[in-house]
């Protein structure tokens, strides 16, 4: 604890709430079902944009021998499907937006009800969650590790609990 605060009584910790999602087991496990819907998010946006790059090349190539009918039908199909696709991106954004939050939410609270408990517990004042803007924290004021440990304790994520003798 820093010589200005010691001699006030005043007890100060900083969490990072970055490392807490990343180090906790169920963190770790949510993150990883999070990372492999955007990625087959991404890839089936990708497939769709192919598919529409494939379209406006063939429109490209044949659009001077095309009959006039033909060539409006080709080209409505190029924007309904470019319609679509940014749509469907848009979407996609919104909802990866969403899980994000539910994912933190569902973490938080947990860490927060932690958070109280050790700073009873253990005397403090304040803890602060870290972030990039705080140019430096003393790390004998970083309580992470220790909260981290007691999250995964309290809330074993799947891999913990499967490593676990199972029951006869």
């Amino acid at each position: 604890m820093s010589q200005g605060l010691a001699g006030s009584g005043l007890k100060v910790g900083f969490v990072n709430s970055v490392e807490v999602l990343q180090g906790t087991d169920e963190g770790r496990q949510k993150m990883g079902e999070f990372q492999q819907w955007a990625e087959a998010r991404q890839k089936e946006l990708q497939q769709d944009k192919t598919e529409l790059d494939r379209l406006r090349e063939q429109f490209a190539a044949q659009e001077r021998t095309l009959n006039p009918d033909t060539r409006t039908e080709m080209m409505r199909t190029i924007e309904d499907r470019d319609r679509r696709l940014r749509r469907k991106q848009e979407d996609s954004q919104l909802e990866s937006e969403a899980r994000n939050r539910q994912l933190l939410e569902q973490i938080v609270t947990k860490i927060q009800t932690i958070i109280n408990e050790y700073a009873q517990q253990n005397g403090y004042s304040v803890i602060f969650l870290r972030n990039e803007s705080q140019s430096y924290v003393d790390p004998s004021l970083d309580i992470t590790k220790e909260l981290v440990s007691i999250y995964n304790q309290r809330h074993p994520g799947p891999s913990s609990a499967s490593s676990a003798p199972a029951q006869p």
